[in-house]
């Protein structure tokens, strides 16, 4: 129920500044108590999608009251016409803190670390014609990678956006050869891990990201010609 609320609000389906209905009413719906109606609108206030203001009922607020680190919160923004402006603030993310954490890892990496990445590339070898499959091998890549760099506060900064990952990767590998494409950087990224080089790793990981910005810019210029397609299908 919650999650279907949220889901509401992020999605557009409830606008901000809308009252949202009365507890009876809700509790009506979905079936349950007005004390279950009451926990579920605190978890929504707690995530900035609404604010409870006593003998006036429950407002949904503007989008930039969200907490756009919320995994519920990324989830719903990861689809539909907000998919491309989100996708892209994530990648300017990635540019700051994955470069830096791929060079702590050139250092850091264990053997075993090193072992578990060249097994997911060996892997995503045979998956290059398979994009749902290979997307998902394609995020535990980069979750490896990140958590490479020994920096347990880092590593739980970007955790939320791990699934967002999964979902820009599946859009994105969908043009012909891109797979391929994104392959040949991954192992260059490996290839630094394995040499310990971090400015060489960086490197690698530097010139991944400034192409999927590439790709993400030309999915951008093809959603603006097709709005009535959602990008999370």
């Amino acid at each position: 129920m919650q999650s279907e609320l949220t889901r509401r609000i992020v999605t557009g389906h409830v606008l901000p500044l809308t009252r949202l209905p009365k507890e009876t009413e809700l509790a009506e719906e979905f079936d349950v108590s007005r004390v279950v109606i009451r926990e579920a609108m605190k978890v929504l206030a707690e995530k900035g999608l609404v604010e409870i203001q006593q003998g006036r009922g429950t407002t949904v607020n503007p989008a930039h009251c969200w907490n756009p680190m919320d995994p519920q919160v990324l989830m719903h923004l990861g689809q539909g016409s907000s998919f491309y402006t989100l996708q892209a603030e994530l990648l300017e993310a990635r540019m700051v803190f994955e470069i830096k954490l791929a060079g702590l890892a050139a250092t850091r990496m264990t053997d075993r670390d090193l072992g578990h990445i060249e097994s997911l590339l060996r892997t995503m070898d045979h998956y290059l014609d398979d994009p749902e499959r290979f997307s998902e091998l394609d995020a535990a890549f980069h979750v490896a990678l990140i958590k490479g760099g020994k920096n347990t506060i880092l590593a739980k900064l970007l955790e939320p956006v791990h699934e967002l990952l999964k979902v820009g990767f599946r859009q994105t590998i969908l043009e012909p050869g891109a797979a391929q494409q994104a392959q040949v950087f991954h192992w260059a990224i490996y290839d630094g891990l394995k040499r310990r080089d971090p400015v060489a790793t960086q490197d690698a990981i530097q010139r991944h990201l400034i192409r999927a910005q590439e790709n993400l810019q030309a999915l951008g210029e093809w959603l603006s010609t097709a709005p009535t397609v959602e990008a999370g299908r």
